[in-house]
Parts: C-alpha cells; structure tokens; sequence
C-alpha cells in the first residue's frame, strides 16, 4: 500500500455499498450506517475542511473527541494529507493536562466534534507513501508527566496488517470499538479493520451491562478488551443468554493491561468464545506478540492458564535482554538472554516509533526498550512470551497508565496528616493492578482520625486526584518499616510484596468489635445487599437496580457488616464543604408497616407542632441523640405515604469527642458514625428525616374526618 487515502478509494469502487461504519448508540441500535463510499467522501470533506483551517502536510492537530465515527474520519482524513493528529482524552484529560499536551505537540489548534460538523474548505492533494508522521499518542512516563510517542503513518500500518494477520481478519469481520479511540488499541485495530474491508461498529461507550447486547445488535464478530471487561462480564450471565442465539463474535483479544488467567479460563469456559492474549505498547503503535490462532486445543490451553502473551508479530524481532556478566548494577549495556532467563523485553521493527518528543532515551542499539520483565519458553518450535512484571513502577489499572509520583504528589496536596507516601500496584482481579499507597504519618498525629480522615477524602470528589487514580487498598507504616537501599531510596518492588492482608481497603471507614463500617459505591460486593435493605425500608419509595446504582454515585451509603458478612443497617448521606447530611437510615430488624389511608393533609404548622409536642418515633429517635429541630417541608417526598410527603430536617450539635457505642442499636451506631466523621473533617451534622409516624398518629387520634 502506497497511500491510505488511494486504499480508501479501492475500497470505494469495489464494494462501494459495504458497510464501513456504524454510529450506534449504548445499547448497540444503529444510528448512522456509512458505506464504503460515503466513507470516501467523508475523509475527501474532512480533508478539504482541515485545508481550509489553515493545515498542512507537517502540521499538528490536537482532537478532542467522544467515541464517533467522526473521529476516525478526521483522523484518516489528517493521515492521507500529510497532518499529525494529537488525540486527547476527554474523561481523564484536565484542562492543564490538555494544554500541556497540545504545548509540547506544537499542535495548531485543537478541534472538537462541533467544530468538524459543518467543513468548509476546498479539495486538497493527497500524501503519497507512508513515511510521514500520523500520530502523537502520549503514554504515561516514570515521572507525572506523560510522554508523546511520535508515530509515523507506516508504524501504524505495519503493526495494523500484523493484526489483520494474527486474527485473521477478513471482510466480512465487523470488529466492536469497546475501548476509547484516543487509546492506541482501538486506533490501531479499527485501521486493522479498514485495511481487511471490514467494518466498525462504534458505540459512545464501552457499557457493562449491555456489552452482549451491543455485540448481537451490531452484529459485531470481533473486539478487543481489556482484563476489567472480562472481570465485568463474568458477572453478566443473564445479559449474555438473553441474546446468546444472535451473537456472532467469534474471537475476543484481550490485552494493554495485566491479564488475570483465571478471569481468562473462567470466560471461555462460560462463554465459549476464545480469548487472545496480545502484548504491546502505545510506542510499539500496538501489538508485538500474541496467542496464535492455529494452536492445538492441548496448547492453546496450556498458553491461557500459563498467561503467555504470545508469539511474536511478523514484523518484528523480540528478544530478552539483561546486563551484561559482572555489569549487573549497570542499565547502561546489557546481553541477550536465552529460554527461560528473566530480562527486559527489548522490541525492533518497522512498527516502533520514532521516538517521544523532547527526544527521551528509549533506545539501545536500535532496540526499543519495554520496561516490561519477561522470559520466553521454546513451545513446538516457537517463542512463546511470558511477563513477570513492570521493570518501572508504572501501574496499569484497565489499560490506563498511572503513574505513581503523580498519585503521590496529589496525596500529600490531599491529606496534611501524611509524612511520606509511595504508590504501587496492588494485584487486582477487575482491573489486573490496583492502585495502592504505603504511607507514613507525621509523627503526633491521632492516627485514627487520620485515617478515617484520608479515607473520606479520598472517597468523595477532590480536584487533586482524579476518580480512576484513587487508592483503593493502602497500608499505614512507620519509616524505619520502609525497605531502603544502601543509598537511602525506598525499594517500591519490595512494597508491592506485602501481603495482601496486610492492606486495607479504603471503603473501610471504621471497626467495632461487632461491625465493620464499609462505604458501597457502584462496584462493591455489598451493592445488592444494599439495595435489598433499602428497598425494604423504605417502601413504597423502592429504586430499581439501575437507579440504585445512580444513588451511590450521588451519595455515601455508609452500611454495616457482621461477623458472618451480612448487613445489619446502613446509612446515606450527602456531603459538601461544610456539612454532612443523612438522608436516609435503614436496620436489618426493621419491620414494614403499610400506611394507613389518611385523607387530610395536614398544614407544615401542624406538622411541627406534631413534632416539637414530642409525638413521632423517627423525630424522637434523632432528638434523644441530641438533634434539634430546624424546619419541616411539604412534599419532601410526597410517595412517603407515612410521612404524608413532609420531611423534617435537624441539626445535631458538634461532636468533638464522638464514638461509636458498641453494644448501641445499629441505627445509633450509624449515626455515630457519621458524626464521627463529621469530627475528623470539623463539619456540621444535620438529618434530613420522616416524621414516619404521622399518618397513623392522625388516625389513631381520630382527627381524620
């Protein structure tokens, strides 16, 4: 191939009404088909449009895009006229991430999907050969700032027809974009797909819970996942034999992320559709090696049990590379290693990079150097690669780089209690790796508080760490506990060997001899339980499944867990900058009463001379904890048939010294809990409450008419 835009014409005049692209939205309904042709005339428009703002070939320009068809069309567009795109990513991108990168790209102006919708400009000549550069896609670095890998369009096209080869992508194929198009998987694969003739289906988002559907509906017979999808999926048997008789996948690849093995077996054996390992790098433009597809059932399965990424691409030579004998202290020289010998993974090829910008080294002797520990084993005549870990401390939670000097900077920004903090990745079964923090206290701390402290904010929005670089499990030390070497560093691989057990979960907030206090989001194993109790509390006001979910996101359901795992209440509550409030409370041992019919509704005065005189159970249990009354509302919840709609908001007084009463009822505990928080934070406590007994106070006082 001499030139992608003259690929994208052969398309069009040989199969012009094929499909090439599909809008769809999340549950995988067709929005926009585009065939061949119109393809054509798209990328023509697109290309004419980037003419006319001004771009030309040797130019950069920063996208900013969704998941759209739109976004590979100007991508390819850019591609055949000699541009380089500079994707962005606009979930986890900051305003000050997104400047930085378009600064370093030099990029001559960024564009969203607006922008594109509407090209003026007109027809422009098109590049020729394959040498120029396409792509800076930036990869997260050993330091908090990420590094800009520069691309040529023939690096990508290279590593797109080993792909094509690999999985044997034919016409037919219509492959699934699950993961982001600013990510070098999906970019890479969907040029796969163009250059095969197939087609792309592409949905906003990738979906848990319509994964399968998304499949059925768009027909799809390929995609490429990462280890958390799998771990997802593995949950969503009901949604996969709802639409199991009009699937079509016939092959998933699965890799950019740590793989878990068993996740892997568990899929395939509940699904029964094979999944193949691939290994790569954004500055690799995607794969290097991965699972053959031609192996016995016998090897084939010995290969996923034993985690291998694979054999290597056609295009490129992989070897194990570690210091040279008597250099072991030395990463300046190294040797080649043979079967079995742990090193380096080292990679060389017309798919790896140029290089990153600003020039850092990423060379040794024409070798591109993964960071990535490994061995390679001698199976039926061919080199099959296994990795061992990170030779860098970089995290990949998901596919996602995180870099831990950026974690730990926005942990001493986040918490004044901490002394020192270093970030690792912690073995993880959804996402491959979690992040996990070691910290250390400044010395005088209540380290309790501390803690419970750092907890809560780690788990509510903060603008120095963004949701997906939270730590979810960290461990409390003394310095002298801390692995150093002879010069005085903390040895992070030693941190990552703790044992699990001695790491906590940030969702633990507190413990009592009775009770662990554990904070439920949308992903926890409590999450049913949770929607279970409150469902049954508070009826007739009950939430379906999905809305629940929505709930937690909102709010911080604080529940209760025994000894045996089962939970004996929970709490809701709302945050901001100066208080807590609770919304809701909810016991094991509560006993659903249905509200008596009431036909008068009495005025919000009456309401709270009811409530000051002393008469509703659910006011007098907050006020017997020492809440004051502030006001009633009508309609707070008007399905509250007990509450006849009326909610009573309280104040409860500060609690500078407030514990939590272990042999206390649950709904005390959970209070007390909360207050205890509020204490740690210096923030006000109120409760948002029902004067539940008020319908049948009013029928029991006959004051109905």
């Amino acid at each position: 191939m001499n030139s992608l835009y003259e690929h994208i014409v052969r398309h069009a005049r040989t199969h012009p009404d094929k499909v090439a692209l599909l809008s769809c939205d999340e549950a995988g309904n067709t929005l926009e088909s585009i065939t061949y042709r119109e393809l054509l005339a798209k990328v023509a428009a697109a290309a004419a449009g980037l003419a006319g703002l001004g771009l030309h070939s040797g130019d950069r320009v920063a996208l900013l895009f969704e998941n759209s068809p739109e976004l590979l069309v100007v991508s390819w567009a850019a591609w055949c006229s000699g541009i380089t795109t500079v994707p962005l990513d606009t979930k986890r991108d900051t305003e000050e991430l997104c400047a930085y990168k378009v600064s370093l790209s030099k990029a001559r102006t960024t564009l969203t999907q607006e922008d594109v919708r509407t090209w003026v400009g007109t027809p422009v000549s098109y590049m020729s050969g394959l040498s120029h550069e396409a792509l800076i896609l930036f990869t997260s670095g050993t330091t908090a700032r990420p590094k800009g890998a520069q691309l040529s369009l023939n690096n990508l096209v290279v590593n797109a027809r080993g792909i094509v080869e690999w999985l044997r992508i034919i016409p037919s194929d219509r492959f699934l974009v699950q993961l982001p198009l600013h990510h070098i998987n999906s970019t890479t694969f969907c040029l796969a797909a163009l250059l095969a003739g197939a087609s792309i289906a592409i949905p906003p988002r990738y979906s848990s819970s319509r994964f399968w559907e998304q499949a059925a509906k768009t027909g799809a017979t390929l995609t490429s996942v990462v280890q958390s999808i799998i771990f997802d999926q593995l949950q969503r048997k009901d949604e996969y034999a709802a639409v199991r008789d009009r699937l079509k996948l016939s092959r998933i690849q699965i890799g950019s992320a740590p793989v878990v093995a068993a996740s892997v077996q568990a899929f395939i054996q509940q699904f029964s559709i094979p999944l193949y390992q691939g290994y790569g790098q954004t500055e690799t433009a995607l794969r290097v090696t991965g699972v053959p597809m031609d192996l016995s059932k016998s090897v084939y399965d010995e290969m996923v049990e034993e985690n291998s990424i694979g054999t290597p691409m056609n295009w490129v030579t992989v070897e194990i590379m570690g210091p040279r004998q008597g250099d072991e202290a030395s990463d300046e020289a190294g040797k080649l290693l043979g079967e079995g010998e742990d090193g380096e993974l080292i990679v060389k090829g017309p798919a790896v990079m140029q290089g990153y910008l600003g020039g850092e080294p990423a060379f040794r002797d024409g070798y591109f150097l993964t960071g990535d520990i490994g061995y390679y084993r001698v199976v039926e005549g061919r080199r099959f690669f296994f990795l061992r870990g990170r030779k860098s401390e970089m995290i990949i939670k998901g596919g996602i780089n995180i870099s831990p000097l950026a974690v730990e900077n926005s942990l001493q920004k986040i918490s004044q209690d901490l002394d020192q903090a270093y970030v690792v990745g912690v073995e993880d079964d959804r996402y491959g790796e979690e992040v996990g923090a070691v910290l250390c206290l400044k010395q005088g701390t209540d380290e309790a508080r501390a803690i419970r402290r750092l907890k809560f904010l780690l788990l509510v929005v903060t603008p120095h760490l963004r949701p997906y670089e939270m730590p979810k499990f960290l461990r409390f030390a003394q310095p002298a506990e801390l692995p150093m070497t002879s010069t005085g560093k903390v040895q992070r691989t030693m941190l990552k060997k703790f044992p699990r057990e001695q790491w906590e979960s940030v969702y633990n907030l507190l413990e009592t001899p009775h009770y662990r206090f554990v904070v439920v989001d949308p992903q926890s194993p409590f999450v049913a339980a949770s929607h279970a109790l409150h469902n049954h509390c508070w009826q007739p006001l009950t939430l379906d499944a999905h809305s629940y979910r929505k709930k937690l996101a909102k709010e911080m359901t604080l529940v209760a867990v025994d000894a045996q795992g089962a939970l004996a209440g929970q709490i809701s509550f709302t945050h901001d900058k100066d208080a807590l409030t609770c919304v809701s409370i909810c016991s094991a041992t509560y006993t659903y009463k249905p509200a008596p019919r009431v036909d008068h509704v009495p005025t919000a005065e009456e309401v709270q001379e009811y409530v000051l005189a002393g008469h509703d159970p659910v006011i007098n249990f907050h006020t017997k904890l020492g809440a004051t009354f502030v006001k009633v509302t009508s309609q707070g919840r008007p399905e509250d048939n007990s509450a006849l709609g009326y909610t009573v908001l309280l104040e409860y007084p500060p609690a500078a010294h407030a514990t939590l009463t272990p042999d206390a009822p649950i709904s005390v505990q959970l209070i007390e809990a909360v207050r205890l928080l509020a204490a740690d934070l210096d923030l006000k406590v109120f409760a948002l409450s029902r004067p539940g007994g008020l319908a049948a106070y009013l029928l029991a006082t006959k004051k109905e008419p």
